[in-house]
């Protein structure tokens, strides 16, 4: 152990073998996290996030290569370990909880079995020690039952239940260190919620370092003490939650970051983030931003900055004393457009809709019923958004496919536009009432058919 952080990346290099050669994605990044401390990693996809995450753990695969740099854990330099040290410090000093927690068990194994293996392989734990161990762990992360579920198979539990499981995975050696890539993507917004409670209480029990890696800019806030926002694998701002999220100075941060979202306009970022193998020289955000100055801009390297006044926040951005004291004159300008006005877009009158389930036979049982959705009132006015909340199998995707025509409903109305349409399912609806309603399902890969080329599916 020793006196400074508990991580140090300095000067971290990374680059992926392609066909067309190796392609660097991160060119040189440096950040730290002392013990106890909870870092939060964010930026768009492909930004390279997870591959900090993978770099610091090792697990880049063959494809991926560390160019340059350190990462100095504990003292030591985990981009020159051999394989043999680098098992000691995984699992054990150092652990990882990845996005999807069905990849990270095994599904042939019991839980109980996969919890146990942890400690017995790392610290040579008897069976005996490694179950008392495996159970206390489940009763820390609030499992019901912890005896049943430990002869449980993966499948046999729900997904908030799985990612559990994993966190448990991790956390029974007590590492210095827990790096959590997206860990509640796809849990639904209440078991989200659970988690990130149990992360930030595991943390303070174990007094564990996290680096939380997240889309979601709410779950930082809740777990994080700083922040790092990352794109096109550089270190664009860094400070303490209350700094990046009060006071952001990068212009990749200032469209979304800052201000209350219910009183202005959300300012869309033009553009997409651009391949790392065309990298220009200068700033990697100079092709997407609206204050970049050639020259100024676009020659050289970007060094962070100390933000004058606020300790610990440091921005990649040669205007970042400028922008501060830019206001977004021109989206405030922009008036939004009239909404909430004349009759409503969508009314919905005591819709119910109720699944029958088997078939009754001449002297069987009656047909059971799930009452999926019942007396639902609800309007939504032109130009607003309304959210529908609530936990897994409360109805919220039945009410959607009865709007949508992908059901057709028990009993009251729909009216789209002034049409009934709860009734009518889709293939009787005319194109120009097709037009009016489009869904963005779950998930993309059942969505999206896989012989057709994007264009194709768009077009």
């Amino acid at each position: 152990m020793t006196d400074g952080p508990l991580l140090d990346v300095q000067g971290l290099r990374v680059a992926y073998a392609t066909r067309a050669g190796e392609v660097p994605v991160i060119p040189g990044l440096s950040l730290r996290l002392d013990a106890g401390e909870a870092f939060g990693l964010v930026g768009e996809s492909g930004c390279g996030k997870s591959t900090v995450a993978l770099s610091i753990v090792r697990y880049l695969g063959r494809a991926g290569r560390i160019t340059g740099g350190r990462i100095l854990f504990e003292g030591r330099d985990l981009a020159t370990l051999d394989a043999a040290a680098l098992r000691q410090v995984r699992g054990r000093r150092l652990a990882m909880v990845y996005q999807d927690p069905m990849a990270s068990l095994n599904p042939v194994m019991t839980v109980g079995r996969q919890l146990m293996e942890v400690p017995m392989m790392h610290e040579g734990a008897d069976t005996a020690s490694a179950r008392a161990r495996a159970l206390a762990m489940l009763r820390e992360v609030k499992l019901a039952d912890p005896e049943a579920v430990m002869d449980r198979y993966p499948h046999q539990l729900s997904g908030g239940q799985q990612q559990r499981i994993v966190i448990a995975m991790a956390l029974i050696t007590g590492p210095a260190l827990l790096i959590m890539d997206e860990p509640t993507t796809g849990l639904d917004v209440t078991v989200e919620a659970a988690v990130l409670d149990l992360v930030r209480e595991l943390r303070r029990r174990h007094r564990s370092a996290i680096l939380f890696i997240s889309h979601n800019l709410g779950s930082v806030v809740r777990v994080c003490d700083r922040v790092g926002v990352m794109y096109r694998g550089e270190l664009v701002e860094e400070g303490s939650v209350r700094q990046i999220f009060t006071n952001p100075r990068h212009p990749y941060c200032l469209p979304t970051l800052g201000r209350d979202k219910r009183q202005a306009p959300l300012v869309p970022i033009a553009g997409q983030v651009e391949p790392t193998r065309a990298r220009p020289p200068g700033c990697g955000f100079a092709g997407r931003c609206a204050h970049v100055e050639t020259g100024r801009c676009t020659t050289g390297p970007i060094p962070a900055s100390a933000v004058r006044g606020e300790p610990g926040h440091r921005v990649a951005c040669v205007r970042a004393d400028e922008l501060a004291r830019w206001t977004r004159r021109s989206a405030a300008a922009a008036a939004p457009a009239a909404a909430g006005t004349g009759e409503p877009l969508i009314a919905m009158q005591r819709l119910t809709k109720i699944y029958e389930s088997g078939r009754r036979l001449r002297f069987g049982a009656p047909r059971a019923s799930v009452r999926a959705v019942v007396d639902v009132d609800l309007t939504a006015a032109r130009g607003r958004t309304l959210a529908i909340v609530g936990e897994s199998g409360c109805g919220k995707s039945t009410l959607a496919k009865v709007l949508g025509g992908l059901e057709v409903a028990t009993a009251g109305g729909v009216r789209l536009d002034g049409v009934e349409v709860g009734a009518l399912p889709v293939d009787r609806r005319g194109p120009e009432l097709k037009r009016k309603l489009q869904m963005v399902f779950q998930n993309p890969d059942s969505t999206l058919n896989p012989s057709h080329t994007v264009g194709y599916a768009i077009g």
